[in-house]
């Protein structure tokens, strides 16, 4: 069992609000018992102490992602603390209504998809697929440009799918992450997915 707190570094109700979903979706892994509290480190560095996460907010600049997460390694594969920011200067800028691809991420599909897939990355979980063209996987793991699935009429990837939480019980469930610092894989750089001319991130 993976037990932890997500320090909530976040400014906004709607911020906060993205962040209440996701966890209680990977809470549903039988592997995984993370809380949500508040905490203050600095939001531009957004550092974790050993054990911890934080998850931030700020005006990170044209950085090319909505958001990303960072993971600290010993031992191997032992994850022993992480990091979560979101960019908002992508989530606050008012996109060009002229542009279709022009996508206006300042919506609460798009803030539960991103915040849902940067935390699953602190656990160690990589990408399920990363093409932003192919159709929703229903797993917020996945590329996509349609969070939510309504402008496609596909799947909704604002949460984790089964897949997900069969690769948390397989690096999880053992004793090893009694301590919070459980073996985990993936790399946890995600990007957020995502594109359009003022959202951009890497493809």
């Amino acid at each position: 069992m993976l037990t932890l707190t997500l320090g909530e570094n976040l400014d906004s109700v709607e911020w906060k609000t993205s962040l209440t979903q996701p966890d209680a979706d990977w809470d549903k892994s039988d592997v995984i018992n993370s809380t949500v509290a508040a905490s203050s480190v600095d939001r531009l560095s957004c550092t974790p102490e050993t054990g911890g996460v934080e998850i931030c907010n700020l005006n990170y600049g044209n950085t090319g992602w909505l958001g990303i997460a960072g993971i600290f390694i010993a031992k191997g594969k032992q994850i022993t603390r992480g990091y979560v920011k979101v960019n908002d200067f992508y989530f606050l800028a008012v996109p060009d209504p002229e542009d279709p691809n022009d996508i206006d991420y300042n919506t609460p599909a798009w803030r539960q998809f991103v915040m849902c897939q940067e935390v699953g990355h602190i656990f160690g979980l990589a990408h399920q697929d990363e093409s932003f063209t192919n159709a929703n996987l229903g797993t917020c793991m996945d590329y996509t440009d349609d969070a939510d699935g309504e402008l496609g009429v596909e799947l909704s990837n604002l949460s984790p799918n089964q897949h997900d939480l069969d690769q948390l019980a397989a690096m999880y469930g053992t004793s090893d992450g009694d301590d919070g610092n459980g073996k985990g894989g993936g790399n946890g750089g995600g990007n957020g997915g995502g594109k359009g001319k003022k959202g951009s991130p890497p493809r």
